[in-house]
C-alpha cells in the first residue's frame, strides 16, 4: 500500500512538471506590431533589405511591392510607375529569450515612397509613433525619399 502512494505521488509530480507555464501571448512582441487599422499586412510587401542604426538605437526594414522589389534587384536606378516602398523603423530592445540579441521594440515610424506617371511623380509620406499619425513636417522629404530609393537589396538565395 505504501508503494502505491509513492507511485501515485511520483506520477502526479511528473504530470505537474509537464505543464506549460509560459503563455504563447507572452512570446509575441506586441510593442513592435503595426496597428491592424493600418492594413500593412494586406499590401503584399516583400522584404528588400534591413538595417541597424547603432547611434540612434533603431532598426529598420525596407519593404516593397513586386515592382519595387524587381527594380531594387535590377539596380538600374530607373523608376517605374506603381512602385511602392515602405521603410518601417523600430527602437531596439534587448531580447529576453536570447542573451545579447536585440529585437524590434516600440514602433517609431513607417515611411512610404510611391511612384506614378512612369516614375516622374514620386510621393513621400511619413507616419510616426505607435498610432502612426501622419507627419506634417516636410523638411526632409527629399532626403528621405532619396535614402529609401538608394537602398541596395539584401542578397537572397
Amino acid at each position: 500500500m505504501k508503494s502505491a502512494y509513492i507511485l501515485l505521488a511520483g506520477i502526479a509530480l511528473g504530470l505537474s512538471a509537464c505543464t506549460n507555464t509560459v503563455s504563447n501571448t507572452a512570446l509575441i512582441n506586441s510593442e513592435a506590431t503595426i496597428p491592424a487599422s493600418f492594413n500593412f499586412g494586406k499590401m503584399g510587401f516583400k522584404v528588400i533589405t534591413s538595417s541597424i542604426n547603432k547611434k540612434k538605437g533603431t532598426m529598420s526594414t525596407l519593404y516593397g511591392n513586386e515592382l519595387a522589389l524587381k527594380a531594387a534587384i535590377a539596380g538600374t536606378g530607373t523608376i517605374a510607375a506603381g512602385e511602392v516602398f515602405a521603410l518601417v523603423t523600430w527602437k531596439q530592445q534587448a531580447d529576453d529569450h536570447w542573451f545579447g540579441a536585440n529585437i524590434p521594440g516600440n514602433l517609431q515610424s513607417v515611411e512610404y515612397v510611391k511612384t506614378s506617371d512612369a516614375g516622374n511623380n514620386i510621393s513621400y509620406q511619413r507616419f510616426e509613433g505607435k498610432g502612426l499619425m501622419l507627419s506634417t513636417d516636410t523638411l526632409q522629404n527629399r532626403e528621405r525619399t532619396k535614402y529609401i530609393l538608394d537602398q541596395k537589396p539584401s542578397v537572397m538565395p
